[in-house]
């Protein structure tokens, strides 16, 4: 499958210039897709079915790998945009995303535990030149991943070796549970400037401040037209067995459904991004309904 950062990040140049990128994955595989007929067969037999394959690709030498692209906005084209360049619900339609490489997976882990379940990531985790917008969901995710892997793995979680760097570094993170590497050896814990310094890169102008110019609110729900233009434009791309399949998976789930109000509201919602697509849902939920009133019979 495709990924995306969705999230908008900063690119930033020695001299303080800045543009708003994000990070676009294209899977160099093709997208395949299984049917809700096929998927619950496959899980019934298998429910690790994707990660076997793709274990077992890695293994054959198949490697899989992805096209990364990153597209970007100056500050002004971002004012100037249709959709919140912030807004971690809402595409980029008119990007143009400039390949930068491509991410190929060569290696299976060869202990589960130490290489899968231990490994922590965080958008906090950043080289210099890359920083965060002013995303609130970001901003909170920021240091909210970090306490996350802290209490999951330990506290010397970025030491644990697939997450530290290759590089050796001396920082105040030491001691703990679980010390790795030494534990920094005989490094003193709070040496003095002109005996002990520590080397620090200094970039002053490639930190980024920016004023807040909207205010933090506890609930909104105000939802516009704007906010299905991008569900429609993503609908009505399907073709259309792909339409009748996702008519059938949403009736599916909507069997489910006993209570009127609920349940005419989500029709109401799929209505706003598509007639189409109400009618559809509509339709295929008559028939599912009518089949499992047969199957009880």
């Amino acid at each position: 499958m495709d990924a995306w950062s969705g999230h908008t990040y900063k690119l930033v140049n020695d001299d303080g210039s800045w543009v708003y990128a994000r990070v676009y994955l294209s899977t160099d595989q093709g997208i395949k897709n299984l049917t809700a007929a096929e998927a619950a067969k496959i899980a019934g037999e298998n429910d690790a079915w994707a990660t076997k394959e793709l274990y077992d690709h890695i293994a054959a030498g198949d490697y899989p790998s992805w096209t990364v692209g990153i597209a970007t906005k100056t500050p002004e084209e971002a004012d100037a945009y249709r959709y919140d360049i912030l807004d971690l619900t809402k595409d980029w339609p008119d990007a143009v995303y400039h390949e930068v490489g491509r991410i190929v997976l060569t290696q299976n882990p060869e202990n589960y535990f130490a290489e899968i379940e231990q490994s922590h990531f965080s958008p906090g985790h950043t080289v210099p030149g890359w920083e965060p917008s002013n995303d609130p969901v970001l901003q909170s995710r920021l240091f909210a991943y970090g306490d996350a892997g802290r209490y999951r793995v330990g506290v010397n979680v970025d030491d644990v070796p697939v997450n530290c760097p290759l590089a050796s570094v001396a920082n105040f993170d030491r001691d703990g549970h679980l010390t790795q590497h030494g534990n920094q050896g005989s490094r003193k814990n709070f040496p003095a400037e002109y005996i002990d310094p520590i080397n620090v890169i200094d970039r002053p102008n490639t930190t980024i401040e920016q004023e807040l110019s909207r205010s933090t609110v506890h609930y909104e729900s105000q939802i516009e037209d704007i906010d299905y233009e991008q569900p429609r434009m993503f609908y009505e791309g399907f073709s259309r067995t792909d339409k009748e399949h996702l008519y059938g998976n949403i009736a599916g789930t909507l069997l489910n459904v006993d209570n009127q109000w609920v349940f005419d509201a989500l029709l109401e919602q799929f209505d706003k991004v598509s007639a189409g697509l109400e009618q559809g849902v509509r339709d295929a939920y008559a028939v599912a309904k009518a089949n499992a009133t047969n199957a009880r019979r």
